[in-house]
């Protein structure tokens, strides 16, 4: 491959990636690639020349919603991105990207990040410059990734755009029930990665909506969850509208970062965006469990208006 080739390579793919907006998964795919390598010749772009970034600080709110939420919510920091109207996917990317940029500020050389599941999260790994390198540890926040397999778990995928180490978690999210939780949780390859759960210095998590069927979580916890007006989920602990962590039935059986914990952390952020996660959002701010928001401007809004002009948190 001659050099001009190689630069009209490296052009193709910075167009792909930052004018078009594509993930460095979709352009693999379009050029036959693998991740990494997409990766590798987006760091080779900025280094030659090819991409010059200027940096405009977008995180900072359009609106003050997200300075009113701070303040009612009593959090460090909320973050809001302009919504698509029509295209909850745009929005999920574009948040996406607000989510990888408050985090890669968040991190430090020898820091301990754990990384949740679900579509939120997935969309941040998507999002990660790929020229960022921080020599953090990643852990997952939960075992048993429903929605991924093999290498494309969000925690993989965050480490390896970080250039960061990954450990895994060879476990399901969910067991049968308590007594095999704990006798698989008291294995020391699981230990190695559950006992990183109270060291952490940043968390990442989807926050979820009401999502359980019985075939998910059986007839009798679905109808625990149902009695007890649960309305959304951080790391499979449910939650109702005033932030209690209910159906403990559930939590018992689970092997996940405890969400009653992550009050603890130093940087706990939560992400989610969509008419759908306006109540878990709710939920989840007054339950403690998130001290970092990310999310859209439309869905911040229709918190602050759940909550009333002179409601009390």
């Amino acid at each position: 491959m001659t050099r001009t080739i190689d630069v009209a390579t490296l052009v193709r793919v910075s167009r792909m990636y930052y004018e078009l907006g594509e993930t460095q998964e979709s352009i693999a795919e379009s050029l036959g690639v693998t991740r990494p390598q997409v990766s590798k010749l987006l760091k080779q772009a900025r280094a030659q020349g090819v991409v010059e970034i200027r940096i405009v600080d977008r995180i900072e709110p359009p609106s003050n919603v997200a300075a009113d939420l701070q303040r009612r919510f009593d959090l460090r920091s909320v973050h809001v991105a302009p919504a698509f109207a029509g295209s909850d996917e745009l929005t999920r990317r574009r948040v996406g990207r607000l989510a990888a940029q408050v985090l890669t500020a968040a991190l430090r050389d020898g820091m301990i990040l754990g990384i949740g599941d679900g579509s939120s999260v997935a969309a941040l790994a998507d999002e990660i410059d790929p020229t960022t390198s921080v020599a953090a540890t990643v852990v997952p926040l939960c075992g048993g990734f429903w929605g991924t397999t093999g290498g494309h778990e969000p925690y993989r995928r965050v480490a390896q755009a970080l250039g960061a180490t990954a450990h895994g978690l060879l476990a399901p999210g969910l067991l049968d029930d308590a007594a095999t939780r704990d006798a698989l949780g008291a294995h020391a390859g699981i230990r190695e990665v559950t006992d990183t759960w109270n060291r952490l210095d940043v968390a990442v998590f989807g926050i979820g909506g009401p999502a359980w069927s019985e075939a998910l979580v059986g007839v009798q916890t679905l109808r625990e969850l149902e009695a007890s007006n649960a309305i959304g989920e951080i790391l499979i602990a449910p939650f109702d509208v005033e932030g209690r962590f209910v159906a403990s039935s559930l939590r018992d059986r689970s092997i996940a970062c405890d969400a009653r914990s992550l009050h603890r952390i130093p940087t706990s952020i939560g992400i989610a965006s969509g008419a759908t996660k306006i109540v878990p959002i709710l939920g989840a701010l007054r339950s403690g469990a998130v001290n970092v928001l990310v999310t859209d401007i439309e869905t911040a809004e229709r918190v602050l208006e759940m909550l009333g002009p002179e409601s009390r948190t």
